[in-house]
């Protein structure tokens, strides 16, 4: 038997009345601070925009001449160069991207609540993109921890945060999209084992931190792809442990040794700390006898909470200041933690002519006036010009001339003789150098400039090393 109908009139009023109580309760609430805007308050005070001038020079005549005859009217045109970075250290030190920072004038650095400062950069590592500046805000800044990059998680939630287009504090969100990706920024400059992700990242991100849903430093924006969507990447924070304490060392930024190379934090049964990770040979740090595998717990009595913390509490540090470290081996059966007092030693300049004699068979000279009037130049100039070569040595095996003009050593374009010596005691016997030569010579239309490089071998003459 079929149940009785209801009327379609006491169905209305039904569905009247239960959208009547409905509409009558309270609004449904859900937690509305998800982990993004969580990390965006803890960080984002710790996040600035970077901003700069750098002088591009082009030439203004409209023929397209070979490198060798450029020559003619130039013009400057001031470029502005906008940015991200953020404080890795509460005394105000910044993390960018090199390209950012790199050949750029009164640099800028602005706080999400408006407080300017003046920015200069401490070091650089062009090949990794990555650098480091300084500001005095007469005052401990909040910064950035460091995660790590080694455990990443295909698909987990990253946050992006910079100045993409000058929009100070911008915050993006996205995932990992991988890992391990190599890209080609320009013709023969590669970027390798970078974090790809699709948080939205723009020009002017370059620099800032990509964080993970902690609040951790994971990476650093530095590239994307101008043709795609949703593709950039980031360089791991790993890669900047790895490195940031080759570009803070004592013996990288000035004329003096320690022998202390630092790695990341540690934990070792009830101890945690830094790990020394290369000891240098005669050095201050080996005098000592600490060695690699021990933890330093304690720098003048301070804890260090990174690695940039340690290399820091350097910078400052005059020659035979004492520097007291407190480490534990914990190879040791029983480990215990011991105190030791380091001192930074003077690292004299060698003899950048001597290295050039001793290593490819040539004089080198500054182009003084008495030098120049010698090789028929109109005035000095502050470069180094060959004034001799050995027959049958490295340099005249490789065409280089009595009156060459050296542009650049490696990457350095040295204006005296000690700053040649800088570039030469990094090499070895047996090691390659390249030089850059200029050579200018009168013909029957006038003077003539030719530039080319040259590879050098740095080999004594005797064979010895």
């Amino acid at each position: 038997m079929n149940p009785p109908r209801t009327p379609r009139r006491i169905l209305l009023l039904t569905l009247f009345a239960a959208t009547t109580s409905l509409g009558s309760q309270e609004p449904l609430q859900f937690p509305r601070e998800t982990p993004v805007v969580a990390v965006y308050r803890r960080t984002h005070k710790a996040v600035v925009n970077i901003s700069g001038e750098q002088t591009v020079s082009q030439r203004t005549s409209p023929f397209d001449w070979p490198p060798a005859f450029d020559w003619g009217p130039r013009f400057q045109q001031q470029v502005a160069v906008l940015g991200s970075g953020f404080i890795v250290h509460e005394d105000g030190f910044i993390v960018t991207n090199a390209h950012v920072a790199e050949n750029v004038k009164r640099i800028k650095a602005v706080f999400s609540d408006g407080r300017e400062f003046q920015a200069r950069v401490i070091s650089a590592d062009a090949s990794k993109d990555l650098a480091v500046l300084r500001i005095d805000a007469g005052g401990k800044l909040p910064f950035i921890e460091f995660g790590r990059s080694d455990d990443l998680m295909i698909g987990e939630t990253v946050i992006a945060i910079g100045n993409p287009y000058g929009y100070s504090n911008t915050v993006t969100s996205g995932v990992v999209s991988a890992v391990g990706r190599d890209i080609q920024v320009s013709e023969g400059f590669w970027l390798r084992g970078l974090i790809q992700t699709d948080a939205p990242i723009n020009p002017g991100n370059s620099g800032g931190p990509l964080l993970n849903v902690n609040g951790q430093l994971i990476g650093i924006t530095t590239a994307i792809r101008a043709e795609a969507q949703n593709i950039g990447f980031a360089i791991p924070v790993d890669t900047l442990v790895d490195n940031v304490g080759h570009m803070l060392m004592p013996e990288k930024l000035r004329r003096v040794r320690l022998g202390l190379t630092i790695g990341r934090m540690m934990t070792a049964g009830a101890f945690r700390g830094l790990v020394v990770s290369s000891i240098s040979r005669g050095s201050p740090a080996e005098d000592k006898k600490l060695a690699v595998g021990d933890l330093i717990l304690e720098i003048d009595g301070h804890q260090p909470h990174s690695i940039v913390d340690f290399y820091i509490r350097m910078i400052d540090k005059e020659v035979d200041q004492p520097i007291r470290l407190s480490y534990v081996r914990p190879s040791e059966k029983n480990p215990k933690s011991r105190v030791v007092e380091l001192a930074l030693l003077p690292r004299p300049v060698p003899d950048g002519r001597a290295l050039a004699k001793t290593y490819f068979q040539m004089d080198l000279s500054e182009l003084t006036t008495a030098v120049a009037r010698r090789f028929n130049f109109e005035t000095a100039y502050p470069i180094l010009i060959v004034t001799a070569v050995d027959a049958g040595g490295g340099a005249a095996r490789a065409g280089i001339k009595p009156g060459d003009l050296i542009l650049r050593i490696s990457d350095t374009a040295p204006r005296d003789l000690p700053e040649f010596a800088i570039q030469m005691e990094k090499v070895s016997a047996g090691d390659t150098v390249e030089l850059m030569i200029l050579r200018i010579t009168m013909g029957a239309f006038g003077q003539m400039e030719r530039r080319f490089p040259v590879r050098l071998e740095a080999r004594p003459r005797n064979g010895s090393s």
